[in-house]
């Protein structure tokens, strides 16, 4: 920055302020780059007015639930193999226990909110809005401790980076884990540097930081790993050679630390294993193992399939090593061009210019856990989102790793303006990726649910339970009851329909392989339930009434032999 300064015309009237404000930014880079971001992230707020993705709907609705007085509920049933399924031989229940698959950190932050502000969007986001802007701060000061202090342009860099985001722009501001597990992961990283360069006590931050990332999301549990990972690579023969960024000795941490970093970690995440225990009778959350059995991603959402090894290996050897070869391609991809945007290819040249330097151990053994266990253990679920919400974090030691592999190809020379090209090419894809990906059809959800409400408001009770494919956007605009449709074909949908009291059918073009007869020839009749097309908006919504052959028999329990079971 400052040789760009000196190479700049004398300033006029018309430069003063930028020039003044580049030499504040200078004296004052924490502050200012804090309320740059919380400037752009309240702009921001202007446009993500919904939680507007199934995983922010979900984490709202328990913070609503707790705020009136139901406890750490769910209200609609979003998925029958995660959660709402937990004793076959009763009838469906739409209130059951909440976080049977995801962790809880993002609803005790909205509920936090809730408490001061009550319930609203504004107050959902709050904390995810005040957490997002120390983002940018927070990745200039990783600059300074990865890449020294004299390396500012690295700093600056990674700062607007982190300020923009590329594809996270707009999730920052949600309700959901995408900011608090970056700046976990962020200091978490940072911690497990700072024990092995500075002082081995940052590795009791690092134990502190693992728990809470673990109460973020499951995969967090990857933190602590790099965490041995990297404590015993010291242990190995040391090696001669002189990196670029870090010269000094590293510290090997005794023992005593690394178990108590570990016992920390525990400490931190007990509470809530002993509500896991209490509430569902395991330690871990009881269904995210299910997962793993996946022979696709629409598997996930089905109702009367069976995910458990047997399953799984039913597919065959050459499939699983199929699936597993196209995840390891696809995440490769995902993992390098989703931090540095179009800068892949120089991110990679850089990480061959870092490769011994062990300031990037952490990050690059975390990088690899990720990958491998979203490639090769979560294959059908890692590409899905999962990756993306595991990642960001990495951001802007990708960004400062792609600038190294640019300096690289530039015969090795400090190039301020390669820093500045980056930064525009980080900005100009973010937002083009915010205008014509991301913001268009960040409320397509909710506005369908409104649309929707304009017929249920005239012809359905309130307390009808509607089944429809996305039910916690539905159930957030309408406050209606809903279940979620199940992706294994037909039969499994009217099981579910008549185990759940279900009214109303909901049907759209976007909808499972199985229901395309149903869309198509607009009627069903089985053996305990008709369905009857009732509607058909002009979006191409189509709304069915079930109808009950015999009105007076109670909602059956389900079971194996049902004559709605489905196994195929």
């Amino acid at each position: 920055m400052s040789q760009l300064q000196t190479r700049s015309r004398p300033p006029t009237s018309k430069q003063s302020m930028p020039v003044r404000f580049l030499k504040m930014l200078q004296a004052h880079p924490y502050a200012l780059l804090y309320l740059l971001a919380l400037l752009v992230r309240l702009g921001i707020a202007l446009v993500v007015r919904q939680p507007g993705f199934v995983d922010a709907y979900y984490y709202y609705q328990i913070a609503q639930n707790w705020q009136a007085g139901r406890g750490l509920t769910e209200s609609t049933v979003w998925n029958f193999q995660a959660g709402g399924l937990f004793d076959p031989a009763q009838p469906g229940a739409l209130d059951h226990p909440a976080f049977a698959y995801w962790m809880p950190l993002a609803s005790f932050l909205v509920i936090a909110s809730f408490a001061v502000f009550g319930v609203s969007f504004w107050a959902a986001s709050l904390p995810f809005i005040l957490g997002a802007a120390f983002l940018p701060p927070l990745a200039y000061w990783l600059g300074q401790l990865f890449f020294g202090k004299k390396q500012r342009r690295y700093s600056w860099l990674m700062a607007i980076v982190m300020l923009f985001g590329g594809r996270y722009f707009l999730y920052w501001n949600t309700p959901d884990n995408f900011t608090p597990f970056a700046l976990i992961l962020m200091l978490g990283l940072a911690a497990i540097w700072g024990g092995l360069r500075y002082d081995q006590r940052w590795l009791l931050a690092a134990g502190g930081l693992a728990g809470l990332a673990y109460l973020s999301r499951s995969d967090g549990l990857l933190l602590p790993l790099t965490l041995l990972v990297c404590v015993l690579w010291q242990y190995r023969p040391r090696n001669r050679s002189v990196p670029q960024f870090n010269r000094l000795e590293l510290i090997r941490p005794r023992p005593f630390i690394v178990i108590g970093s570990l016992g920390l970690s525990f400490l931190v995440v007990l509470p809530w294993l002993v509500r896991n225990l209490l509430e569902f009778g395991s330690l871990l959350p009881a269904n995210s193992a299910k997962v793993l059995f996946l022979h696709s991603y629409a598997d996930f959402f089905s109702y009367d399939l069976r995910l458990d090894s047997s399953y799984y290996f039913a597919l065959g050897l050459n499939n699983i090593l199929g699936s597993k070869l196209e995840a390891l391609l696809g995440n490769a991809m995902l993992l390098v061009f989703q931090g540095p945007f179009l800068l892949g290819p120089l991110f990679l040249v850089g990480l061959w210019v870092v490769r011994k330097e062990a300031a990037f151990r952490p990050f690059v053994v975390y990088s690899l856990l990720l990958y491998g266990v979203m490639s090769l253990a979560f294959t059908q679920i890692g590409s899905r989102g999962t990756l993306f919400h595991s990642a960001g974090g990495l951001l802007p030691l990708q960004a400062g790793i792609a600038l190294a592999g640019l300096e690289k190809l530039l015969r090795g020379r400090a190039r301020p303006r390669a820093a500045l090209t980056l930064a525009l090419v980080a900005v100009a894809t973010t937002l083009y990726f915010a205008a014509v990906v991301s913001g268009p059809q960040w409320d397509g959800d909710y506005q369908s649910a409104n649309r929707l409400e304009g017929w249920f408001a005239s012809n359905a009770g309130p307390k009808d339970v509607i089944m429809i494919g996305e039910p916690l956007s539905f159930h957030y605009a309408t406050g209606r009851p809903a279940i979620t449709q199940a992706s294994d074909g037909l039969a499994a949908n009217l099981a579910t329909a008549e185990r759940y009291g279900v009214r109303w059918f909901v049907l759209g073009p976007e909808r499972y392989g199985g229901l395309d007869d149903l869309y198509q020839n607009k009627k069903v009749v089985g053996t305990a339930l008709d369905l009857r097309l009732v509607a058909e908006l002009s979006d191409g919504i189509q709304i069915y009434e079930v109808k009950r052959r015999n009105p007076s028999v109670q909602v059956r329990k389900h079971s194996a032999n049902s004559t709605f079971s489905t196994r195929n």
